[in-house]
């Protein structure tokens, strides 16, 4: 750690989900200069900026990028939603800078032996939370780490020789474990739909980057597959795989096997968990147990509310129109509200399964929600909304006892909230605020 004490460290992106913020508080503690720079203005970045008031010492350039701050820095590290091609950091790579990110520390300290890796478009922080709560019930010395809101920096120091990491991975950070040539030796990829093509320039550069979990295995790894995915179950996806490969799905459970959890997709998401589970030699009826008992994860089909009879669910994780798809599927005839921006999705087939299985919509401001609109039927679509009192105020006067109002945008939220989590938040203090 002490490599880094004195050294000029700029922050290339603070943000609002933990990725920038967790970067410059670690650096920070290990006595490096911190400079931290983004786009985006003081008042906008407050939460974040409030966390760091512990380290008077770092430094802050907003509103836009300078090559300055690049020149300054003996060490960029970049945060995982900065795009590709962004001519900032060209700069500093033509100019000799080292760049990394977030996640390239983490791999420095970690054995990748270590690590039950878990990526996917969807169904990733509910199947590494399940894997997580076995291992841990089990009594194994386990940490949690990853795209779950907390930085993987964080963990560091908690991380002994005999620890196990299960580690969310976003397709932003698998860039790492690509640099570094190295996957874990548990991967789990849970599925791949489309998503995030307003970064990749195709859906196969999304497929490949999700590859990378397994990409380095060797034959002493294990790489867990859904057995109905078309993407991964491929020849040309399967092609120079090292690890052993274990399939998993919903018919792997006992027939007398009974979640909490609700939705066919969690039975897969639990399945996942159980193969995975299962190679730790842990007792199956304890393994089961733990499945059965989860509640799930904050803000993915979240039960917020029971008021007079109609139930009021939060599924903001929801960012994709899969995702949206699925939540649908799992409360059918619901008044749903979605919308927000769009990440170059389309939602011809959404839209489909919205008029066939929704009573009414309620959409969110931003193009997705443009988008939704050319394919939605116009008796089932009411306004569009920039905040959650007045959408709900007008839920409110049509639902009955009975109804469920479900909370998936199936879309991004940073038109009108700082992440998926902000409007989370924000969405259950609304309902508060109305059903009361």
């Amino acid at each position: 750690m002490n490599n880094f004490k004195g050294k000029k460290i700029l922050v290339f992106g603070l943000g609002l989900n933990q990725g920038g913020l967790g970067s410059a508080k670690f650096f920070a503690k290990q006595g490096a200069k911190v400079r931290v720079t983004d786009l985006r203005n003081a008042k906008v970045l407050k939460p974040s900026i409030d966390e760091l008031k512990e380290f008077p010492g770092i430094e802050y350039s907003l509103e836009g990028h300078k090559n300055e701050d690049i020149d300054w820095a003996d060490l960029i590290i970049k945060n995982a939603a900065i795009k590709p091609r962004n001519s900032y950091i060209d700069y500093a790579l033509k100019i000799g800078k080292e760049v990394k990110m977030d996640m390239d520390i983490f791999l420095e300290f970690v054995n990748p032996n270590q690590i039950i890796g878990v990526t996917g478009t969807k169904g990733k922080s509910t199947t590494s939370s399940l894997i997580y709560a076995v291992l841990r019930d089990a009594g194994k010395n386990v940490i949690f780490a990853g795209n779950i809101g907390v930085s993987v920096l964080d963990t560091i120091l908690s991380i002994k020789e005999n620890t196990l990491v299960v580690l969310e991975i976003s397709s932003f950070q698998l860039e790492s474990f690509d640099r570094k040539k190295v996957s874990p030796k548990w991967a789990v990829i849970t599925n791949i739909t489309p998503d995030h093509l307003n970064y990749y320039s195709k859906l196969e550069d999304y497929i490949n980057a999700k590859k990378i979990i397994g990409k380095y295995q060797t034959q002493d790894d294990f790489l867990f597959l859904r057995k109905s995915d078309q993407a991964t179950n491929t020849s040309k996806f399967l092609k120079d795989l090292k690890g052993q490969i274990i399939s998993f799905s919903a018919g792997d459970l006992p027939s007398d096997f009974h979640p909490i959890l609700m939705g066919q997709h969690n039975l897969e998401n639990i399945a996942a968990a159980y193969q995975v589970s299962k190679t730790f030699n842990i007792d199956e009826n304890l393994i089961l147990k733990v499945l059965a008992e989860f509640k799930g994860v904050p803000f993915r089909m979240e039960l917020v509310k029971v008021w007079n009879g109609v139930k009021i669910i939060n599924d903001t994780a929801a960012t994709s129109p899969e995702s949206g798809i699925k939540a649908i599927q799992t409360f059918p005839n619901c008044i749903l509200i979605c919308g927000g921006m769009n990440k170059g999705m389309n939602y011809m087939q959404f839209a489909q399964i919205v008029n066939e299985n929704v009573k009414k919509v309620f959409l969110l401001e931003g193009d997705s929600a443009n988008e939704m609109k050319k394919y939605l039927s116009k008796n089932k679509v009411g306004r569009t909304y920039n905040n959650f009192e007045n959408l709900l105020m007008d839920v409110k006067r049509i639902v009955k006892p009975g109804n469920t109002i479900l909370l998936s945008p199936a879309a991004t939220s940073f038109n009108l909230f700082n992440n998926e989590w902000d409007r989370g938040r924000k969405f259950n203090e609304a309902v508060e605020q109305v059903f009361n």
